[in-house]
């Protein structure tokens, strides 16, 4: 494999040279998937509670969400080549179309109650957000293992190329 395949596209929302974006992306998918979950054990034993943890569930999800799409945003926007990549687009798409359908549902939560909105509306939705998160998901890691976005900096750039097996090396 020549060198030049093993250079990686740089993340330009970054701090101590470590993207941000894939730091930031484990907390909406954690709370998406627990207002799913949450919808479901309200559906199998109709506490109120697990209503109650669904709508804020998904509120603290729209909220990292935002901080997400934030920095993956600056990742898009900040790079050329990263836009010219068709799965950047699916993935990006797909995911304002995740934060669409969350504000949805947390907008039908909050005006008719939680309780009275998780079926069948709420449930639906939380079920459509955790399929999409799937398809995303996999975008985003075609972007990270195939594309190698995030991965090491580009060398045209002026930045570091990636390490040697020599720099990687602890000398003890």
């Amino acid at each position: 494999m020549a060198d030049r395949e093993l250079l990686g596209l740089a993340a330009s929302a970054k701090v101590g040279g470590h993207p941000i974006h894939p730091m930031l992306v484990p907390f909406p998918i954690a709370l998406l998937v627990a207002t799913f979950v949450s919808d479901l054990v309200y559906l199998t034993n109709g506490n109120a509670f697990w209503a109650d943890v669904s709508m804020w569930s998904l509120g603290a999800a729209i909220v990292t969400a935002a901080l997400a799409a934030l920095a993956g945003l600056t990742d898009f926007m900040g790079n050329a080549r990263i836009r010219a990549i068709n799965d950047a687009w699916k993935h990006m798409i797909g995911n304002i179309v995740v934060v669409l359908l969350s504000i949805a549902s947390f907008w039908l939560r909050y005006d008719g109650g939680p309780v009275q909105a998780v079926w069948p509306g709420g449930f639906l939705l939380s079920l459509l957000t955790v399929l999409l998160l799937l398809y995303t998901g996999w975008k985003g890691g075609e972007l990270v293992y195939h594309h190698r976005i995030g991965m090491h900096p580009e060398a045209e750039d002026g930045t570091t190329p990636p390490p040697t097996v020599k720099h990687m090396t602890r000398h003890i």
